[in-house]
């Protein structure tokens, strides 16, 4: 295969106004991936940020929520130390502790950010941006001035998302917190309620209560998880009730009032209520606490920056529309990531980043979603890729599907880490896979290989014929692989 050529700068620095190839406006992970990609191909790239590198991601998001997800983990490990042959008197969980290794672990990323943009000769300029008419970005400083005029050939627009509020809750940082206050709270919270069971209610909840943190979550859909496998939400469920969290699905929350020193939320089991209908008094219930935690989505950060002005098409929610090549209505114009409103995930924004970058530099290269891996950081890890059992159903497919618990893998008896449980999705007629879904330790190190068999569309037998140490935790996708087959070692 030959090598792509590098890019060819055809702009030159002008007087009066500084001119690049490609502009980035966030650098955040599809950002700095956009810049990266583009600066790599030799092009003249310059990345706007507002606040610091990396994004939400790295300051406010992945990175440090998994800093302190590792602290409730050894937590957890300490609390059952003595089925280890340990025996541990008492222990404290000193938060700002906890805190202060977050956040070293975060400046060092943030410091690599930066020398990595240096020695790519990426011009890091800090402000605010936004598109005043074709090609041009206007950057405001927070330390005022006048602002700098940018023109590019291209612009990518990767500026992420923030935590939404619900009507009758705004975020006021003290009693109802996003989880950006969460991480940086200096205390934690006695009781903590957390609306909205998703993805990072999920997480949290999962780290708050090896902490000590009484957590209860209202969560407005049928399960935990929503749009996930309804097995992996069903076992995660059981674990959180096993940890002492408290889970109330279909539960539509109504208001959230103050009543120092207490934050009382009310709720009902409304789920398919509309918001404003007023709650049955029968059915209405409330639960007190220190905080709540809202997560219940995050919004597009594209407001003032004058996107609609530029021609580029806005959803009603916000966010940027864009075609297969992640252009918008304004073809030198890009997107990536969390303003798409599609994948949340900073490995998306990434992947999406080098695309845009590419087709900035004249490139036609399309995005693929079909094997996109959902990892969740919750106790025990869940991660999942391709279709779910009831997907594979709804799209006819003539289906299988193969479960092993993680009892049978003698890696995971030895963690003793045994919650969870390998799922195969697969076609009975071709034995072709479809999906996989797990939940237990490291899932979300094990779905990559799942996902490279879902993006090659592998069979059984072709995963089956690949070797697997023992005792491994990669152990249990070969086994859930080989048991249609009539084929596997250590489960019926």
């Amino acid at each position: 295969m030959q090598a792509r050529r590098p890019y060819r700068r055809t702009v030159q620095r002008r007087v009066g106004t500084t001119r690049y190839d490609v502009c980035v406006i966030g650098a955040g992970p599809g950002g700095f991936a956009a810049a990266t990609r583009a600066a790599q191909r030799g092009a003249r790239v310059c990345l706007v940020e507002e606040r610091e590198l990396g994004g939400t991601c790295l300051n406010r998001g992945c990175i440090p929520a998994r800093a302190i997800g590792t602290t409730a983990w050894l937590a957890s490990v300490v609390q059952r130390s003595h089925t280890l042959g340990i025996r541990i008197g008492q222990h404290e969980v000193v938060w700002p502790d906890a805190l202060a290794r977050k956040d070293r672990i975060v400046r060092r990323l943030r410091e690599g950010l930066k020398q990595l943009v240096q020695a790519r000769k990426i011009e890091l300029v800090p402000g605010r941006a936004a598109l005043a008419g074709a090609g041009r970005v206007e950057v405001t400083s927070s330390l005022g001035g006048a602002a700098a005029v940018i023109e590019a050939g291209a612009i990518v627009v990767s500026t992420g998302s923030s935590p939404a509020p619900l009507p009758m809750a705004s975020f006021d940082g003290r009693r109802v917190i996003s989880s950006d206050e969460l991480l940086q709270a200096p205390a934690l919270p006695k009781r903590l309620v957390v609306i909205g069971g998703g993805v990072i209610g999920c997480e949290f909840a999962s780290y708050l209560a090896p902490l000590g943190v009484e957590v209860t979550v209202l969560e407005r859909e049928p399960q935990l998880l929503p749009g996930q496998d309804a097995d992996l939400a069903q076992e995660l469920a059981a674990t959180f009730t096993r940890v002492g969290v408290r889970v109330h699905t279909g539960a539509l929350v109504t208001a959230v009032v103050p009543e120092p020193p207490d934050v009382v939320v009310q709720w009902g089991q409304g789920q398919r209520l509309a918001r404003e209908e007023a709650l049955p008094r029968a059915s209405a219930q409330e639960v007190r606490a220190d905080q709540v935690l809202l997560t219940v989505g995050r919004r597009p950060n594209t407001r003032g920056m004058g996107l609609a002005e530029a021609g580029v098409t806005l959803t009603p929610s916000g966010h940027v529309r864009v075609d297969q090549q992640l252009r918008t209505s304004v073809p030198q114009i890009l997107a990536v990531g969390d303003v798409l409103g599609q994948y949340q995930t900073a490995y998306t924004a990434s992947y999406e980043g080098t695309v845009a970058a590419e087709n900035a530099l004249g490139g036609s290269r399309t995005v693929d979603y079909a094997a996109v891996p959902e990892c969740i950081f919750t106790l025990p890890e869940i991660a999942a890729v391709g279709m779910t059992e009831a997907q594979a159903r709804t799209a006819g497919h003539p289906i299988g599907v193969s479960r092993v618990p993680w009892t049978i893998s003698g890696r995971a008896l030895t963690l003793d880490e045994t919650e969870g449980f390998v799922k195969v999705v697969y076609h009975q007629e071709t034995q072709q896979i479809l999906g996989v879904q797990m939940m237990g330790p490291r899932a979300t190190d094990l779905i990559a290989e799942a996902t490279v068999a879902i993006q090659r569309g592998l069979t059984l037998q072709a995963l089956v014929d690949v070797l697997h140490g023992h005792p491994t935790l990669a152990e249990g996708l070969w086994e859930a692989s080989a048991q249609p087959l009539m084929q596997a070692l250590y489960v019926r």
